[in-house]
């Protein structure tokens, strides 16, 4: 028997699936990273909103590439941030929809 030639086919039928595995948590990770900074972009907006600092605000999103949605429910102001984040293991932009968008929002009482 050819140990050697069976442990390669055994290697060559796992290496995609590990190589999957791999890429995908650390497309995982990525998208945890991005929330985790959207999240402290989202306390500088707010801080700003505050202050009626639009411009800096405009000029913020723009270095930033972020996407600001304002909206309104009863007597809360719903700011909501998103943020465009690249897929890169092939066959998890299937599975997440590609181009996936990190979201987060808070509400300000009025």
């Amino acid at each position: 028997m050819n140990n050697k030639g069976q442990a390669l086919v055994e290697f060559v039928m796992i290496i995609p699936i590990f190589l999957f595995l791999v890429l995908g948590m650390i497309d995982f990770g990525n998208i945890l990273y991005q929330k985790y900074h959207l999240e402290n972009d989202l306390d500088v907006i707010v801080e700003l909103y505050k202050e009626n600092k639009q411009p800096e605000i405009d000029n913020y999103l723009l270095l930033n590439n972020i996407n600001l949605d304002y909206g309104q429910e009863n007597e809360f102001k719903i700011i909501e941030l998103s943020k465009r984040v690249v897929i890169n293991t092939p066959g998890l932009n299937l599975i997440l929809k590609e181009p996936y968008y990190v979201i987060t929002k808070r509400y300000l009482y009025e």
